[in-house]
């Protein structure tokens, strides 16, 4: 491979780490729906729902920082 190539794949690989967490936090989200294991007359299920979003986003903005700037220096 040449050098290219194969920093384009690491990025792209750095890119896909870092959307991990955003993309668990929607999972789980969905999972917890789809096997009604909390219903819509869960309390309090909005404000848990915008905590692991907001949890799954600050992560995936952490690594993605993380990357950025391990990659400048």
């Amino acid at each position: 491979m040449n050098p290219t190539t194969t920093s384009r794949l690491l990025d792209w690989i750095r890119t896909a780490i870092a959307a991990g967490p955003w993309i668990l936090s929607m999972y789980a989200l969905y999972y917890a729906e789809k096997h009604q294991i909390w219903i819509p007359e869960t309390p309090h299920r909005d404000k848990i729902t915008i905590v692991v979003l907001v949890l799954g986003l600050g992560l995936s903005f952490l690594l993605k920082s993380y990357f950025t700037a391990k990659k400048s220096h």
